[in-house]
């Protein structure tokens, strides 16, 4: 898309109205639905039936991001990651991550609101059942970050930003990312996250690169998932 058509009335109705359907898309969170009912559900058939319905949801919304991103984005989706690329990607993932920490740290010390590991992902009874379990990592670990870099990084930076005012971008990017991932409308919560979208959509601009934020988005959850786990079994 050039420059010059991007404030016509046509563009930005339709760009607006497809980025309205993917952030309904992903704040539905639609995918998990099948999840719920596997971990109560001993029915082998059943399982099945509902694990296809889970996989059948990543991919209908996955094509869809690609589909949006392909129709108004700008360059290539999919670049190689340069030496440079991960280099950026790693110091920008260890930045959040010790961010974060130091959050926890201070509101802990000065606040006395101590971020609660309980109000930040999912119910316990998910990591009760063995296949939900398998399916709520390869979602949440894998496919979620995917989803999300498309709708919330690539999309919403190339398309909904210019050139201009990516800085901008970066912003709306983090408040989206912090209300989406917030627990009992927690603001400690959304600060919490915030940052770590943030820090995604700076990445994506640095790097013009979705690999970059995606690998990112992916470690930050495996280390999350790895952390409720623990403290759920211990």
């Amino acid at each position: 898309m050039r420059d010059s058509d991007y404030w016509s009335s046509d563009h930005l109705l339709k760009r607006g109205f497809i980025a309205l359907c993917l952030v309904c898309m992903v704040a539905s969170s639609i995918q998990f639905i099948p999840v719920q009912y596997i971990s109560v559900n001993n029915k082998v058939i059943e399982n099945v039936t509902l694990t296809i319905e889970f996989f059948g949801a990543y991919f209908i919304m996955m094509n869809f991001a690609i589909y949006a991103y392909k129709n108004y984005g700008i360059g290539p989706l999919l670049k190689r990651l340069n030496l440079s690329g991960y280099q950026t990607t790693a110091f920008a993932t260890v930045i959040a991550f010790l961010i974060a920490q130091a959050y926890i740290f201070m509101s802990d010390i000065f606040l006395q609101n101590r971020f609660s590991i309980q109000a930040t992902h999912f119910p316990k009874y998910l990591y009760n059942n063995s296949w939900s379990l398998v399916l709520l990592i390869i979602g949440y670990v894998f496919l979620s970050p995917i989803i999300e870099e498309l709708v919330f990084r690539a999309y919403l930076l190339d398309v909904a930003f210019p050139t201009k005012l990516k800085w901008a971008g970066e912003i709306v990017s983090a408040i989206l990312y912090g209300l989406f991932h917030m627990r009992y409308q927690n603001i400690f919560s959304f600060v919490f996250f915030a940052q770590y979208g943030f820090w995604m959509a700076w990445l994506y601009n640095q790097t013009k690169n979705i690999k970059a934020s995606i690998i990112m988005h992916i470690v930050i959850n495996a280390v999350g998932i790895s952390i409720i786990g623990y403290y759920y079994y211990h």
